[in-house]
């Protein structure tokens, strides 16, 4: 079987001597310090380590699994930098470089890093890099318009964000679908809006109905949260109503209008309140246009 390098695998114990386990199968075999293991072993038990590579460059395996594995992502506090380039802790004995060449910018100590763990098999060590679009091969794309999934906020760019959609592809996040202030390395829900080629582009935001109803859901929520007013408008700045609601000044319109059709909310010279008779938006309103 292949040990792989930077890896969180299921391995069994082949050998034992003094202080080390050598776990593996008959053909390849790495050590795993007992000290890291805690408890006794026996031959042909299995244990889950992750590999990495040591002062000596041979492949060790460890009981301590980090967040991150070759070819992941996630994001790390600067230890510490120097000519070679910066150092991160990703929770193993060894800290993990990131060499010169892979910082898209100059990394500070103390401060946050978004990158890729990554294993150069030829030199035997792993490395991580912030050049994560060096990394991330848009192939294999599958989703589907409106589909949810997972982003990870990248850096800046002139149009929005890079995000790394479901921990595996690259996309793009127009400034106008942010809802909110958004940080590098931060993890947030987000939708499929469109997809050419390789380039894919997400929102953070529903599409259509959905996207009306969910939003009218939210308002009727923050009215029943505070006494049932809030003071916006329709000549309400479109930043004010993103940051209180999480939504855009067009889909706030719509959600109001909604509601005031049911007779759900009434509005006023400065803002929306819950009509008097306590109402709901029913469930079957999903299942059928209005």
């Amino acid at each position: 079987m292949k040990i792989y390098p930077g890896k969180i695998q299921d391995l069994s114990v082949a050998e034992e001597a003094d202080r080390i386990y050598m776990i593996g199968d008959e053909k390849n075999t790495i050590s795993l310090p007992k000290r890291d293991v805690g408890k006794k072993l026996e031959l042909g038990d299995r244990v889950r380590v992750f590999t990495f590579y040591n002062e000596s460059r041979e492949l060790e395996a460890t009981t301590k699994l980090p967040s991150i594995e070759v070819g992941g992502f996630g994001s790390f506090r600067i230890k510490n930098s120097n000519d070679l380039g910066a150092f991160i802790d990703i929770g193993i004995k060894r800290d993990i470089l990131i060499p010169r060449k892979e910082q898209r910018e100059e990394l500070i100590e103390g401060r946050m890093a978004l990158v890729t763990l990554q294993a150069d098999e030829k030199n035997r060590r792993l490395f991580a890099s912030t050049r994560l679009s060096s990394f991330v091969k848009n192939t294999d794309i599958h989703y589907q318009r409106g589909q949810e999934v997972d982003l990870l906020i990248a850096d800046k760019i002139e149009i929005g964000r890079r995000v790394i959609i479901n921990r595996r592809h690259l996309g793009a996040l127009f400034r106008q679908e942010m809802m909110r202030n958004l940080h590098e390395g931060e993890t947030v829900k987000g939708y499929i809006r469109k997809i050419e080629g390789h380039d894919i582009t997400v929102s953070m935001q529903k599409e259509g109905e959905e996207l009306i109803l969910d939003a009218a859901d939210r308002l009727l929520e923050f009215l029943k949260n505070n006494n049932g007013y809030i003071r916006l408008t329709d000549d309400s700045d479109p930043e004010e109503i993103k940051i209180r609601l999480r939504m855009s000044k067009k889909t706030f319109k719509k959600a109001v209008g909604h509601l005031y059709k049911k007779q759900i909310v009434v509005l006023t010279k400065f803002g929306v309140k819950l009509a008097n008779r306590e109402q709901e938006i029913v469930k079957d309103d999903r299942k059928k246009k209005w």
